[in-house]
């Protein structure tokens, strides 16, 4: 285990509170991370105000009660350390996830959501999308967690950075949009910005403003476009010769249905855009021109294809 992890620990927090680490351990312990962390919180905290408590009078009343059940001394004691160490562990966890935690903005199918950072900067969520960051602390680290597509404008600033699953992408002020489904796909719409990859075996790239790149099978293709702004943006999605599975799972996050594809070559391409407005709409300018017949339950929700 990280030694991280392991000072995060409720076992090892336990042992701290009860005095129980050796000289080792403690001079670890008070190097890291963690142990600041929790100073932060206990110097954040004392800044609250609260009801004021009479501890002697308090201690007073709970010696004269257990005066009366001599028998039981050893247990209740043995109990109230260990609730009282619970406490205090529950109250760090709970302060460490307040001051340091991430805040989480989601949206589900068919929904789209404009997230306001603490900077100025917008992330403009598309459908089945999330961004996260951390609470506390965004001037001096402007990093969010993203999964999903969104189109982001980024105030200038100090560097920010975009985590997704494929790799990073680092920039100083721009708008750009990034797909991060099954495939992968960044676009800048203005500024420049830079794509580190987690896989090794690729470079960076820096991008500038009309420059889209793709991962496919492990590669990664560099175009020129001339689009604005990305299409869903203007409530509808476009497709150049993509595979029909791709444009059903475009479907699937812009309307809440599913499909029944038994018998049909989903490798086949299709062009042209489908309407978020309307599913029928859609069915229509996407499978009609294929020659793919549909047949839509009564609920709504199961499309069975067919040729």
């Amino acid at each position: 285990m990280p030694m991280e992890e392991k000072y995060a620990s409720e076992d090892f927090l336990a042992r701290w509170l009860a005095g129980e680490l050796s000289n080792e351990e403690l001079e670890g312990f008070e190097a890291s991370d963690v142990y600041r962390d929790i100073l932060a919180i206990d110097t954040a905290a004392k800044s609250l105000s609260g009801p004021k408590v009479d501890v002697e009078r308090a201690l007073s009343l709970v010696t004269e009660r257990n005066q009366n059940i001599r028998n039981t001394t050893p247990k209740v004691k043995r109990l109230w350390s260990f609730t009282a160490a619970a406490a205090c562990i529950a109250i760090l966890f709970a302060g460490y996830t307040y001051f340091f935690g991430y805040k989480t903005y989601s949206t589900g199918i068919g929904e789209k959501e404009t997230v306001l950072l603490a900077d100025g900067s917008l992330v403009e969520l598309n459908a089945n999308s999330s961004v996260s960051f951390k609470r506390f602390g965004w001037e001096e680290d402007r990093s969010v967690n993203f999964d999903g597509e969104a189109f982001f404008d980024v105030v200038p600033g100090k560097n920010f950075t975009v985590n997704t699953s494929k790799g990073i992408i680092s920039v100083l002020g721009t708008q750009f949009n990034i797909r991060d489904r099954k495939g992968f796909a960044l676009q800048c719409y203005e500024g420049s910005i830079i794509f580190l990859p987690f896989n090794e075996k690729l470079t960076s790239v820096e991008m500038a403003q009309g420059v889209e790149i793709r991962l496919l099978n492990g590669e990664i293709q560099k175009q020129q476009f001339s689009q604005n702004l990305p299409d869903w943006k203007n409530g509808f999605s476009s497709f150049s010769r993509q595979p029909l599975s791709v444009v059903l799972e475009e479907l699937a996050l812009q309307y809440p249905v599913k499909f029944q594809t038994t018998g049909i070559d989903l490798n086949r391409k299709f062009t042209g855009n489908f309407s978020h407005n309307s599913l029928n709409d859609a069915l229509k300018t996407t499978l009609e021109p294929m020659g793919i017949n549909y047949d839509i339950s009564e609920d709504k929700r199961i499309i069975t294809l067919s040729e």
